[in-house]
């Protein structure tokens, strides 16, 4: 299994984000634990919401978070269209030349694809 974590500038408002689109909060660690961090999840594909700290992502990186990268989430394929209404700024739902329907959305200024699962 492979999990992102990605660099936010806070990962409790970030995850506030996702969970506003339909995701479901898996967990987050207290805001004053000193690692702050959360996990979301949409139909078991998971993504870590860290922080953008020097450590992890250079200041002169920062507006350029997640560029050249589109994170693939697969969803049941009756589940797509009660998905894609949740989000609050999806693009249009679109058959795939490889078989899928999916639509793209953009959260915590990263890319994501919501996708049909291949049968």
């Amino acid at each position: 299994m492979l999990t992102p974590i990605l660099a936010t500038s806070d990962p409790y408002t970030a995850a506030d984000e996702f969970v506003a689109n339909g995701w479901t909060l898996v967990y987050a660690t207290p805001k004053d634990s000193g690692d702050p961090m959360a996990v979301v999840e949409l139909h078991g594909g998971q993504v870590m919401l860290g922080v953008d700290s020097e450590q992890f992502l250079s200041a002169a990186a920062r507006d350029h978070r997640g560029a050249g990268v589109q994170l693939y989430v697969e969803v049941p394929a009756d589940a797509i269209e009660k998905i894609h209404a949740a989000h609050q700024e999806p693009g249009p739902i679109e058959q795939r030349p490889w078989g899928v329907r999916s639509f793209v959305v953009r959260l915590a200024a990263y890319n994501f694809m919501i996708a049909t699962a291949q049968g």
